[in-house]
């Protein structure tokens, strides 16, 4: 970006008209030019922003998700709970072919010790 406003101040005074006031056609001219190319570069950029956004925003929810996760499953009850669940869920042969599925799309290979 520094090379162009290097070009563009070098251009002004040869388009200009009244002494670099900023005031003729010339120097609006560059100016526009020089909004116009700031705002290209900016869009240009702004999708590489949005997905550093999102990853960060993914990695924060993935963090606090596992902290949560092991909170919960350092309750005993709630340890018990969730392993009944499973089991129960692992039991039925139609929710487990669900899961299987849905493991196989994601790319992960199912559990085959359940």
């Amino acid at each position: 970006m520094s090379e162009l406003h290097l070009a563009l101040d070098r251009l002004r005074p040869q388009l200009c008209h009244c002494g670099l006031k900023g005031e003729c056609l010339g120097c609006k001219g560059i100016e526009m030019v020089r909004a116009q190319a700031e705002a290209v570069v900016a869009a240009a950029s702004q999708p590489i922003l949005i997905q550093v956004a999102q990853e960060s925003s993914m990695k924060d929810m993935t963090t606090r998700f596992q902290a949560m996760s092991e909170r919960l499953m350092a309750d005993p009850d709630i340890r018990r709970s969730a392993e009944q669940m499973q089991e129960r869920l692992m039991a039925d042969p139609e929710t487990r072919q669900l899961l299987e599925e849905l493991m196989r799309r994601l790319g992960t290979p199912p559990d085959e010790s359940s």
